[in-house]
């Protein structure tokens, strides 16, 4: 057990360090990590929206609504309500956002370079492997959480009726 609560500290510790690096490499672009990650999920697409960046980041709607504004405030972005449904709004890159985009990856693959130097090519592939699986297992717990949550309140509103 102690090793399994080591190496989350170690994982904790390695991602906040990695968002303080990247915040500082994207500084100079005016943007944070969060945003950069905005950035590159909705590039390329006219059909993203608040909700599908909710949906990718696991974040709440409120939360994904506040990265837009935010982005939107700095010109790197703009929503656009859709043709086919009033009630959705689009998410659309504007040249800022694209010439920002281009600029973070352009020059901001410093932190990955760091943290990966002393690998071998190998050992990042199992390093990519592993955190790709322990990713997948919490994923798949919080999911298996979630729905007995659900089973178990289906069936306490049943023993109530």
């Amino acid at each position: 057990m102690e090793i399994e609560s080591t190496l989350a500290r170690k994982i904790l510790q390695l991602s906040n360090q990695i968002i303080r690096n990247r915040n500082e490499d994207l500084r100079g672009l005016g943007i944070t990590a969060e945003q950069a990650d905005a950035l590159l999920f909705l590039q390329g697409s006219s059909h993203r929206s608040a909700v599908s960046l909710k949906e990718h980041f696991g974040i709440t709607h409120q939360a994904a609504r506040a990265i837009i504004e935010r982005m939107a405030a700095k010109g790197l972005l703009r929503t656009e309500i859709s043709q086919s449904d009033a009630r959705y709004r689009k998410v659309i890159l504007t040249e800022k956002g694209m010439e920002v985009l281009y600029a973070m990856q352009k020059n901001c693959t410093h932190t990955g370079n760091q943290m990966l130097s002393r690998m071998e090519a190998g050992d990042k592939e199992k390093f990519d492997v592993l955190v790709s699986m322990a990713l997948e297992n919490l994923r798949n717990q919080k999911e298996s959480a979630h729905t007995l949550s659900n089973l178990q309140n289906r069936g306490e509103k049943n023993e109530t009726k």
